[in-house]
């Protein structure tokens, strides 16, 4: 049995907009229809998450709105907010101007114009008794009722966000409140703490804690009931199963069994111990761990559905068990047991490192194995970056945590044990120290390989791919790549005849002249790792070949828009974005994912900066084993790129128009792909590299055929999507060249856009039964 734990993340989702659909999972409470929950008549009918947030962005400004009876509380309350109040607001959306009063002095008008927060006991804050007759929600000593469910009310405390003010209904209003007033004050202490001028957010619209444990939670329906299909109820699902001075074992729904608990234990001691010894003290409280079946489960419950977290506050692991990270460890159980044997090096590298340093199965293979892959491909630190914490909050986290961790090795055997905890906390080198380190750094890095060779793996051949670009359509936790709605859409996609997937994660900018160093997606709803490992692994366990294929979204423009002016600046914007798509090439390594799209439709940059992309797939094949290719704007950029030869296989994303007329006959849209495919043809005559269609749809609009590509009209038309996607596949019948084709797209939950919509997906459409026709050929 494996441990991995890690850091607890400072950035949740806030569940704003209209999610729908989802299954529950064994242990939770799963209501399959919408139930019917009368509204006070004061929550206007027009009122819409979208009024709530534009309201919300126009004032970027919340009032707390604070009560107690205790004076001490209410002193508290108040100290804590004005130093709130006093932080300053950054570009980030999430952060607001707060102001703070005490309930028994605002006014009437302020409440009838503010965005404000309520927090207090329900029995102690007027309006939080007076406003929750507006909502679905009751809260007595016993229990809390939302809509027709209830839950038992052990201290428990009730936290809601936005739902229409019924002051004025198109402002959002939120609350957080219990029986329990110092109950309710640790929770928003807490939430101040952690989240700074973002406190408000919540990962649901709607949340009940316990002990500060998120075990109830949902969204409202569109008339700001409860939503059944998203009511989630984890309070009887938690067993303890170990409970000694030293530690607690917290399963929830059934992630490990009570037979684990020996090993497990033992497991746990072991490395308890040996960092003990190392360190030599022995001054650390009780740790609870907390496991969960997976990225669905511990995101609801935790906000964060990284693979393993740690909790300083709580001093508890939360680590997720199943099959997709068996004996991969990734030390943050070590990292908590260090922060309180240690403490933090000012140096992130140090600090991040020590933990990996006592983990053998980092990442299954350790973290040496997998230091070496880097020391081959030319993708590790120097000393200077590896002391920068500014340029390690920008890089790949899997590159950092694995430097570090070799960094960590290497300073113990040149400065020994005891010089390295003296040198810990604070880290400083003089300028000839740092040279004389970076060159035995050097020569540390380059034993690696020879120590930890690689291993060998047969390239899986590529097959001819049926299937499609898996989008993350929600994010919810429930709705996206972590979730077992996404397991739900990759069974209906291999039922339909699917054998691959493409899956998408993206990052953004908006800058298309200067070059931007590029983020990773982090958030618990968001395409962030744990979420695309998730998909993947379900795919592969249905027999899909997988295609790892990150995206840049370029806000006002597209990737084919980014266009530098120097070429300094073309090298600074390759030199950014190889640090990114390095991030995904290692992740594929790690987890044996099939293939990598190495970039996605960058139209000037690599017709105009070719030997920069010859570069970054050299490097990117010395770390990644998969297949590699690249898909290309259909056009100018698939027609003329040079660099098709170091590819494996071509990648087009088709979206040629096939007539100009609003009503062509299906002769005259097959004429006029004859004509595409004779340019597909030209370009596979000259490389001879099989070609797969990376993205090629058709929206259900009247005429798909005219602009694919193009945002949508008001208008739906199931046949004419259906007639489009049958013109492709009669065209591709049989081409020598055609290795493939993955449709533009198929939603991470099937009841995305409901019944009727106009989207690129075939998803509950006729041109569904066209792909299975022809996939089943």
């Amino acid at each position: 049995m494996h441990i991995v734990l890690f850091m607890k993340k400072k950035h949740l989702l806030v569940a704003i907009f209209v999610i729908v659909g989802i299954v529950g999972f064994a242990g939770v409470q799963y209501f399959p229809t919408a139930e019917s929950v009368v509204i006070p008549e004061t929550i206007d009918s027009v009122a819409s998450r979208r009024d709530l947030r534009r309201s919300f962005f126009d004032k970027r400004e919340v009032l707390v709105v604070y009560g107690a009876k205790d004076s001490v509380l209410l002193h508290q309350y108040k100290n804590m907010l004005e130093e709130l109040s006093k932080l300053k607001t950054t570009r980030s959306w999430r952060n607001v101007k707060v102001s703070h009063v005490n309930v028994n002095e605002v006014t009437k008008e302020v409440l009838k114009s503010s965005i404000i927060f309520l927090v207090g006991a329900v029995d102690e804050h007027p309006l939080i008794k007076k406003y929750l007759g507006d909502t679905p929600f009751q809260v007595s000593y016993s229990e809390i009722k939302i809509g027709s469910k209830k839950v038992p009310n052990n201290s428990s405390v009730l936290g809601v966000s936005f739902y229409p003010s019924p002051k004025n209904p198109k402002i959002p209003f939120s609350f957080l409140t219990g029986t329990n007033a110092q109950e309710v004050f640790s929770l928003f202490e807490e939430k101040v703490r952690e989240n700074g001028l973002a406190f408000y957010r919540q990962s649901l619209e709607y949340e009940v804690y316990e002990n500060k444990e998120r075990l109830v939670m949902g969204n409202f329906n569109a008339n700001w009931g409860i939503e059944a299909s998203t009511f989630f109820n984890f309070a009887t699902g938690t067993r303890v199963l170990l409970n000694t001075n030293e530690f607690k074992f917290k399963d929830h729904q059934k992630a490990i069994q009570e037979t684990d608990i020996p090993n497990l234990e033992a497991a746990v001691k072991a490395s308890k111990t040996k960092i003990i010894n190392f360190v030599g003290s022995n001054n650390v409280p009780k740790i609870t761990y907390n496991f969960y079946t997976g990225t669905e489960e511990k995101g609801l419950m935790t906000g964060n559905t990284d693979h393993s977290t740690f909790d300083t506050v709580t001093n508890s692991v939360h680590t997720i068990v199943n099959k997709i990270y068996a004996n991969n460890n990734i030390g943050r159980d070590n990292a908590l047991l260090l922060h309180h044997l240690v403490g933090e090096s000012n140096k992130n590298s140090i600090t991040l490192g020590l933990p990996i340093y006592f983990t053998e199965t980092w990442q299954m293979k350790g973290y040496k194995y997998w230091a070496a892959r880097l020391v081959e491909s030319e993708n590790t630190f120097t000393v200077s970056e590896l002391l920068n914490n500014s340029f390690l909050e920008m890089e790949s986290s899997l590159i950092r945590d694995c430097m570090a961790g070799a960094f960590t090795d290497f300073l113990m055997t040149t400065w020994g044990k005891d010089a390295y905890l003296k040198r810990y906390n604070t880290v400083s080198l003089t300028q000839g120290e740092e040279k004389t380190l970076e060159i035995k750094w050097q020569k540390y890095l380059a034993e690696l390989p020879k120590a930890h060779p690689k291993k060998k793996t047969e390239k899986k051949k590529l097959p001819y791919l049926k299937g499609f670009n898996f989008a993350h359509e929600g994010y919810g936790i429930y709705n996206g790549y972590g979730s077992k709605k996404a397991t739900e859409s990759l069974l209906k996609q291999k039922n339909m005849g699917s054998n691959a997937m493409a899956i998408v994660p993206y990052t953004g900018i908006n800058e298309i002249n200067t070059p931007t160093p590029l983020h990773f997606s982090n958030n618990a709803g968001s395409e962030n790792d744990d979420a695309v490992v998730h998909a993947v692994s379900m795919a592969s366990d249905i027999g899909m070949y997988t295609l790892l294929k990150p995206q840049i979204y370029v806000g006002g423009s597209w990737p084919g828009g980014i266009n530098m002016p120097t070429d300094a600046q073309w090298n600074k914007f390759h030199d950014y974005y190889y640090r990114w798509i390095r991030h995904y090439a290692f992740l594929a390594e790690i987890y044996e994912i099939d293939a990598l799209c190495l970039g996605v439709e960058f139209t000037k940059a690599t017709l105009s900066q070719p030997d920069a992309w010859r570069a970054m797939i050299k490097k990117t094949r010395a770390l990644y084993s998969g297949q590699l290719t690249y898909a290309a704007n259909w056009g100018a950029e698939f027609e003329k790129i040079e660099f098709w030869d170091d590819l494996d296989f071509i990648g087009l994303n088709s979206y040629y128009p096939l007539s100009k007329k609003d009503e062509p006959t299906n002769e005259e849209l097959s004429l006029r792909f004859n004509t595409v495919k004779t340019k597909i043809k030209k370009v596979y005559d000259k490389f001879k590299k099989p070609i797969v269609f990376t993205e090629i749809g058709f929206r259900s609009v009247d005429t798909p055929w005219k602009n694919p590509h193009a945002e949508a009209d008001e208008t739906i038309n199931e046949e004419a999507q259906r007639r489009s996607y049958e013109i492709i596949f009669k065209g591709i019948q049989d081409e020598p060249w055609c290795q493939g084709i993955l449709w533009w797209k198929f939603p991470s939950y099937i009841e995305y856009r409901g019944e009727h919509n106009n989207a690129f997906t075939p998803n509950n459409k006729l041109a569904e039964e066209t792909v299975r026709n022809w996939f089943a050929k």
